[in-house]
């Protein structure tokens, strides 16, 4: 069910991510979404690189990987970086054209 309602308020953020490259940059709006696509897709590479290593410390420091200790800290960095990265989209995003 969290899944489900995350995902479902995920394509609502989406909608209005996808089409703020337009708004603000009408000439440049392929170069600007081809930036931050990028970043997204680098963030999601280092991300499961991360999950890894989280996972592997804590096979060494005997945790059982299966157990909610082991996953704790896998999700509770995307969520701060989450609430992190919306703060500052809320504080200086805009609608307005940046660029002509």
């Amino acid at each position: 069910f969290c899944s489900s309602v995350a995902l479902g308020f995920l394509a609502l953020g989406r909608a209005g991510f996808a089409v703020n490259h337009m708004d603000i940059a009408p000439r440049y709006a392929g170069i600007v979404m081809g930036v931050s696509n990028t970043a997204g897709t680098l963030a999601g590479i280092v991300g499961v690189e991360l999950t890894g290593q989280l996972l592997e410390a804590a096979k060494v420091a005997d945790y059982d990987i299966s157990s909610p200790e082991s996953w704790r800290l896998v999700f509770i960095i995307p969520g701060l970086l989450c609430i992190f990265s919306s703060a500052v989209f809320i504080v200086f995003a805009t609608g307005e054209r940046i660029f002509d």
